[in-house]
């Protein structure tokens, strides 16, 4: 959310007194009369330039700050698109798919066509951790793939490369962490280049800062949300019962099938992983109450999740 501020500056006020004079009834010489009107004319001039000048300062006044706040909002408008621009291609679409019987081939990329052996059951986001075709996303996004003991349980990711080619891959879980809502899956990027998000901080966030949400809302790849962070420190629910303390709170909007995504700042940096939202009770449509998890505490499980598959907290 961007706030402008612009300092208008009052126009000048014009003030003229008025006076009278009485002049004697004696007799002027023509020398004197023409000295008098030369010495008015003067005067008159005068006045009629000052009165140019003071009328032509507001309106040129006017034009600098209205040019200057035009230049301004394109500057931050080109800047947000140059954003999304840069960003978008690291964050992945993810559709939970649910096999209807287990399917007979032997072949380690099994087609997870939307067709009657295979069916959608949520959507969600996440985004490109490294080059080796790792994603970051939300455990509750991929819950049932996690603790799936049927064999039917099936992810399909969306991506784009470096080149904005688009493809498709199926996407295997290696790790998770309940308690922080955070999970890991490897997709095969075999003659494909990635490119990963750029890391940023959570600990030197401040409340006010602008804040973007780039994810895929009820399935609507690519959707840009802007907004700010509305407050640090924030508790909530984890999908283990637990609590998930240090909470970005914003008012990026964050609906369902954002889950997963990445919270970045202006620079486009990932400060969080869009995870939770507060709906109106009866309508399921969000209240501006959002929730993210600080990219320092992603940044504490993840490498955990991806050599071991389970958070540091469970090695020790």
């Amino acid at each position: 959310m961007f706030s402008l501020q612009m300092n208008l500056f009052p126009s000048p006020t014009l003030t003229t007194h008025s006076s009278t004079k009485t002049l004697p009834t004696t007799t002027v010489t023509a020398t004197k009369r023409r000295a008098i009107v030369f010495s008015s004319s003067l005067v008159v001039a005068s006045w009629l330039n000052f009165l140019n000048f003071n009328s032509a300062q507001p309106l040129s006044l006017s034009l600098s700050l209205s040019q200057q706040l035009q230049d301004e909002l394109q500057q931050q408008e080109d800047h947000l698109v140059h954003l999304f621009q840069e960003t978008s291609p690291s964050v992945v679409s993810i559709k939970d798919i649910e096999l209807t019987k287990v399917p007979k081939t032997s072949s380690k990329e099994v087609m997870l066509d939307e067709d009657e052996d295979a069916k959608v059951e949520g959507t969600g986001s996440g985004f490109i951790w490294d080059k080796f075709g790792h994603i970051v996303t939300n455990y509750h996004v991929v819950a049932k793939l996690a603790t799936d003991t049927s064999g039917l349980q099936r992810c399909k990711v969306f991506l784009v490369d470096a080149k904005g080619n688009n493809f498709s891959r199926e996407g295997k879980i290696i790790g998770f962490d309940p308690s922080y809502d955070l999970a890991v899956l490897k997709v095969d990027v075999d003659g494909y280049e990635l490119k990963p998000v750029v890391i940023g901080e959570s600990k030197n966030l401040h409340v006010g800062q602008s804040c973007f949400a780039i994810g895929n809302p009820y399935g609507y790849e690519n959707t840009l949300t802007t907004g700010g962070v509305s407050g640090l420190g924030r508790e909530i629910p984890s999908p283990n019962g637990g609590a998930i303390k240090g909470a970005i709170q914003t008012d990026a909007a964050i609906n369902a099938g954002n889950s997963g995504g990445p919270l970045i700042d202006s620079h486009g940096h990932v400060v969080g992983v869009n995870t939770a939202t507060f709906t109106r009770k009866g309508t399921g449509a969000s209240s501006g109450v959002n929730f993210a998890i600080p990219i320092d505490a992603v940044l504490r499980s993840v490498p955990y999740l991806i050599v071991y598959g389970t958070p540091y907290s469970n090695r020790f």
